[in-house]
């Protein structure tokens, strides 16, 4: 389910709006960032020094004022993208966007963050929770002391700042984790291609992990007392394509030229302008002269170096993925109550009232199950086909009022040393982060710290599918000991590489998840850190650059056997894809070709057999194709191939194939022209960085929104997948918004980079500075001190009312 609706504005209302707000916005509303600022709430003077790229170096003497500030600088650069984090979490969109949004509002008010969070604030130390009050009195604060200065969304939209407060960054937190926890959704795809296919098709279809003996899927007749699950309509919350992902590795000083540790990291998330990410520089100076520095990319709404680097240390995230969700279905009893293993239960019910920009309040009332919020009550289509008398509810850890992830925000400033790191991030509750640490002294590690659920051996879903909440032996046992989370230090092999796929080996004793991320960048990246002992930070930048494609490596010589075999045409074509480097370079036409190809085979395969819910489940599903076309698949495998659909024939897989390749030439030519030769994968793949809302505005999409050609395609070190459906099926939405590598031999040194540049207002010549640089696989340094020169500009926060005024 997407976090935010595409919203349907008034063209012609937004047109007139700018027209009479343009001058007043080009004049006033962009921020300053020279002289002072007199704000309520400050200790203590702050300096704000910001580089040529816009990027802020606080200094403050004390905890307080340094959060406050980076709350007053993600004010001024982001203060709009702030505040939409704040009412996706709390469910209030629909204040600002009318009736669109509803449907957004209703399932974060289901799922409760902002309850959640304000349960989880009170079991916080009274440090953290000084440091989430200070930073939102610090945005609070700018946009009370100028509301003239609003960002112009705010004058496009005619809408006022709300003040926000501690509990809004811990329920964004929790937004940020449903966006990397989707098992939920998994569970329910499952259930809908069991209405379509065998259990062995569904088997087939998303096969386990390499190495993997994943347990069958039960049989679900018996599973839920005879209700029929599979025709669960589960379009409402499907998940992220499976090839999105992020990546992180570090080397010792035995595989660098420095002799020192080299660390690198680029999380892969949505891509949207301005970016998810921020780059800042903080120093703390304490009363004694003693100097702390934490330098890498915040959060707008979170007061946090959350990626990046202090001074002894740096440390980078992927998601994990581990299975921290499941479905329950209930049995009602009656209105009021459920069945549970020992008798009935009420459901726990709140009233949840929505405003409505343009309409009236819209009432929602919320059920809670012992597991948790009944989530089958706002998603419709669900709640139609699933059987008579029974509802969905979703057990997650990060509903749990204990979450005390927020306490790690702050901490990483003082952080020193592996022991010190471990005690900080056993705080960390959800989502699971692989977490790579590199020092100054040479020692390189790993750690994944979560809650993670113990499910009972006689639990047969195995997280797999929706548990029958009426039954015994379905509730989680417990959670894995932090003790016994993965972990690694200074491994023998002196490397550590994580992109999403499997982290642990056959000899773990707990069970993470049933869906990793498929090994291909993983074994790319290892790959090509073994080629070389003196690594750089060159080398490490090539790696996250790498555009070759290892579904290419996995696909294409199959299809072009196959495509000889069923005289396929294009002879010109199948020639030139046989001499390519498997490069998905962006001015070349053989990624286009290829790319086209494959996903005209995906369809060829398998939209026969899934029928209505093939737009569900159309993807790369790049090693699934590969078993059906390997030249020793079984005679199950290549029945994926003949057509369902046509009875008296039985096609082959080279027929199939031949037929894709003429699909996507016949697609290609009505789309592009002219001969292939002049095409470029460019052409059609390009990334999209929307801005919420203007990009759902014609007149405005232009103004706000970043897009460009770009390399790169699924699985590629350097991600940027397509979605495959749609009319712009190759259009990349998601990748690396944030770059960064350590040189831990002199981290002043390190480069960073992110998607957009720092700024959220489109009139700022920070606006898009960096998306260049981002886009050609630049980088920017930001050294632990404070920036002089003419580039250099320099604001300074005073307490209201000081004397020195």
């Amino acid at each position: 389910m997407k976090l935010f609706v595409r919203l349907a504005l008034a063209a012609l209302l937004v047109v007139a709006a700018v027209a009479g707000t343009a001058v007043y916005v080009i004049r006033d509303s962009l921020p300053p960032h020279e002289g002072t600022l007199d704000l309520d709430g400050l200790e203590g003077a702050v300096t704000v020094t910001r580089d040529r790229w816009g990027v802020p170096h606080i200094e403050a003497g004390s905890l307080h004022d340094l959060y406050f500030a980076l709350g007053v600088v993600h004010a001024q650069d982001r203060l709009w993208q702030v505040d939409v984090h704040r009412r996706i979490a709390s469910g209030r969109l629909a204040e600002l966007f009318g009736p669109a949004a509803l449907s957004t509002d209703k399932f974060l008010r289901t799922l409760g963050f902002r309850h959640r969070a304000e349960a989880a604030l009170s079991g916080l130390s009274a440090q953290t929770r000084a440091v989430l009050d200070a930073y939102a009195a610090g945005v609070n604060a700018y946009a009370d002391q100028a509301p003239h200065l609003l960002p112009p969304e705010y004058q496009i939209l005619r809408a006022d700042y709300d003040p926000i407060d501690a509990a809004d960054t811990l329920a964004w937190l929790k937004v940020m984790s449903l966006d990397l926890s989707r098992n939920y959704g998994l569970e329910l795809d499952r259930l809908a291609l069991l209405g379509r296919l065998t259990p062995e098709q569904v088997t087939a279809f998303l096969p386990a992990y390499p190495g993997d003996d994943r347990p069958p899927l039960p049989d679900l007749a018996a599973l839920y007392d005879g209700a029929a699950l599979a025709r669960l309509d589960s379009s409402e919350t499907a998940p992220p394509p499976p090839d999105a992902g992020s990546n992180n590795w570090v080397v010792d000083g035995s595989r660098t030229a420095s002799g020192k540790p080299i660390l690198a990291n680029d999380p892969h998330l949505g891509l949207n302008t301005p970016s998810l990410w921020y780059l800042a520089h903080l120093r703390l100076t304490g009363a004694d002269g003693t100097v702390k520095n934490g330098v890498g990319v915040t959060m707008p709404g979170v007061p946090a170096i959350i990626l990046g680097r202090n001074d002894r240390l740096a440390w980078g995230f992927t998601n994990t993925g581990p299975d921290t969700q499941d479905l329950y279905l209930e049995k009602l009893v009656d209105e009021g109550t459920y069945a549970t293993p020992d008798g009935q239960a009420t459901f726990g019910v709140r009233e949840e009232i929505i405003a409505v920009d343009g309409a009236e309040p819209v009432s929602l009332r919320v059920r809670e199950t012992r597991h948790g919020p009944v989530i089958s009550d706002v998603l419709p289509r669900a709640a139609e086909t699933l059987p008579e008398g029974h509802v969905l509810s979703l057990r997650w850890t990060a509903l749990a009022a204990d979450d005390s992830s927020g306490e790690i925000a702050h901490r990483m400033l003082e952080v020193t040393d592996f022991d010190s790191f471990r005690r900080v991030m056993d705080a960390y509750v959800t989502p699971q982060q692989n977490i790579v640490y590199a020092d100054v002294d040479g020692n390189i590690g790993y750690y994944a710290p979560a809650r993670v659920p113990v499910r009972p051996d006689s639990d047969e879903t195995h997280g797999m599918v929706p548990k029958p909440g009426w039954k015994p032996g379905f509730d989680w046992s417990g959670t894995i000991p932090y003790d016994e989370l993965p972990r690694a230090y200074n491994p023998q092999d002196g490397m550590i590489v994580t992109a999403n796929s499997k982290v642990v080996g056959p000899d773990y004793p707990h069970h993470l998840t049933w869906r990793w991320s498929e090994p291909y960048r993983t074994d790319r990246i290892t790959e090509l850190l073994t080629r070389r002992r003196d690594h750089t930070l060159d080398s490490m930048a090539a790696i996250q650059l790498d555009l070759h494609s290892p579904v290419a490596d996995a696909l294409l010589g199959r299809m072009l056997t196959l495509a000889s075999e069923g005289k396929a045409g294009h002879d010109d074509v199948r020639t030139m894809l046989t001499a390519w480097d498997h490069d998905m370079d962006v001015g070349r036409p053989a990624p286009l070709l290829f790319a086209a190809w494959h996903r005209a085979l995906a369809r060829a395969v398998y939209a026969d057999e899934l029928g209505d819910r093939f737009d569900e489940f159309f993807g790369h599903k790049t090693r699934f194709l590969a078993t059906v076309l390997a030249e020793d698949a079984g005679a199950d495998a290549r029945a994926w191939c003949d057509d369902v659909t046509t009875p008296d024939a039985t096609e082959t897989c080279a027929e199939r194939v031949a037929l894709a390749l003429d699909d996507a030439m016949a697609t290609l030519s009505a789309r592009l022209g002219g001969d292939w030769r002049g095409w470029a994968w460019g052409d059609v793949h390009r990334v999209i960085q929307e801005h919420r809302p203007f990009s759902n505005v014609a007149p405005l999409k232009d103004w706000f929104e970043l897009s460009a050609p770009i390399g790169g395609g699924s699985y590629t070190v350097n991600v940027a997948s397509g979605t495959f459906r749609g009319p712009e099926p190759h259009a990349n939405r998601a990748g690396a918004g944030y770059r960064g590598l350590f040189d831990l031999a002199m981290l002043d040194r390190s480069r960073y980079v992110i998607a957009t540049g720092q700024s959220g207002h489109f009139l700022s010549p920070h606006y898009d500075d960096l998306f260049e640089l981002w886009r050609d696989g630049r980088y920017i340094q930001i050294p632990a001190r404070i920036p002089e020169g003419p580039d250099a500009k320099r604001l300074v926060l005073r307490p209201a009312g000081d004397p020195a005024d």
